[in-house]
């Protein structure tokens, strides 16, 4: 070999070795929140007095929580591209109350430039928005979306990340009993991690409680019988979208029993076909530059619009009570 090669080589095997390991070891902070959070019962949160929760929002009509992507580091700050999207959601729905200050990939919400050991690591990775840095942070966070999913740590994982939603619902003004509907709007990974949620919120919230997908890797989960509805945003040219409907066997036609297919028998999961989107950066959901035709909306405003469509349904089956008891 020459050195090149040979460098080429040591490179590419430390970063397979690590990925390896980041796989094997992803479940290990579901277990670690799970076991300090059981030895710990004063760190149960205390049930509030839905009477005395914040009013700040009691005008609005419904409540969207936005569940990132996995392209973020930091549930206070998130890319660019998805900044811009959610300013431009609050100014199109004022009426609605708009959560988006949420860290996903983690059971007890710590971002990754938190309290971690490599959160120096994370800070500098998130500063240099490189082709390499950018991916380690996507693969990170993907490997927690699996977790998420998987059948054994799964619950664990989705209990603290329920914890989390819980208490931004209640300091936003949203009760058990506030009647509101609740949208989780999931991106990409986000929308499983919405998924694994949704049996804790629908058992504590009397309230309709959908999942709008937004290119949204989706498994069969036992969350979906929590729903009242999963609407699937998806480009037609999105890949990653297509091959989280691959990766998750239970989706396939095959398994006509599983929770995934047993709903759309029901008629319960619809898909909204957006054309010539991609999954993200130019091309993408949230690109406000591109556009199908010259005089045309973008890209941004077409997602938005049917967002908002989505929860303008929302409010209005919530009026008519259609919520579940």
């Amino acid at each position: 070999m020459t050195d090149i090669q040979q460098l080429l080589f040591g490179a590419l095997l430390v970063a397979g070795v690590t990925l390896f390991v980041a796989l094997i070891t992803a479940p290990f902070e579901a277990m670690t929140w799970w076991s300090r959070w059981t030895s710990d019962p004063d760190g149960e949160p205390v049930e509030e007095d839905t009477e005395t929760v914040s009013g700040l929002s009691k005008e609005k009509e419904a409540v969207l929580f936005y569940v990132t992507g996995i392209g973020t580091i930091t549930g206070e700050r998130h890319p660019q591209l998805e900044q811009g999207f959610i300013d431009a959601l609050k100014r199109a729905m004022p009426n609605v109350t708009v959560i988006d200050d949420f860290f996903p990939y983690s059971p007890a919400g710590i971002p990754l430039t938190g309290q971690r050991i490599f959160a120096r690591f994370w800070r500098f990775s998130g500063r240099h928005r490189a082709f390499v840095t950018q991916n380690l942070i996507r693969l990170r966070n993907m490997f927690q979306v699996l977790v998420a999913a998987d059948g054994r740590y799964g619950p664990i994982y989705s209990a603290g990340t329920y914890r989390i939603m819980r208490e931004k619902l209640l300091a936003r003004g949203h009760g058990p009993h506030s009647g509101r509907p609740v949208i989780m709007l999931g991106y990409s990974g986000g929308a499983e991690i919405s998924l694994g949620a949704a049996p804790f919120l629908h058992g504590e919230f009397e309230s309709r409680l959908t999942l709008l997908s937004l290119g949204g890797v989706l498994s069969s989960h036992p969350g979906i019988a929590a729903l009242d509805r999963i609407v699937h945003l998806q480009g037609s040219a999105d890949r990653v979208a297509r091959i989280g409907g691959t990766f998750f066997v239970h989706r396939w036609a095959i398994f006509g029993r599983s929770h995934w297919n047993q709903a759309r028998k029901q008629g319960l999961i619809s898909q909204v076909a957006m054309a010539d989107m991609s999954h993200n950066g130019p091309g993408g959901y949230l690109d406000p530059d591109t556009h199908r035709s010259p005089e045309g909306p973008s890209n941004l405003e077409r997602t938005i619009a049917e967002i908002k469509s989505v929860v303008e349904e929302e409010i209005t089956l919530s009026r008519n009570g259609t919520a579940e008891a």
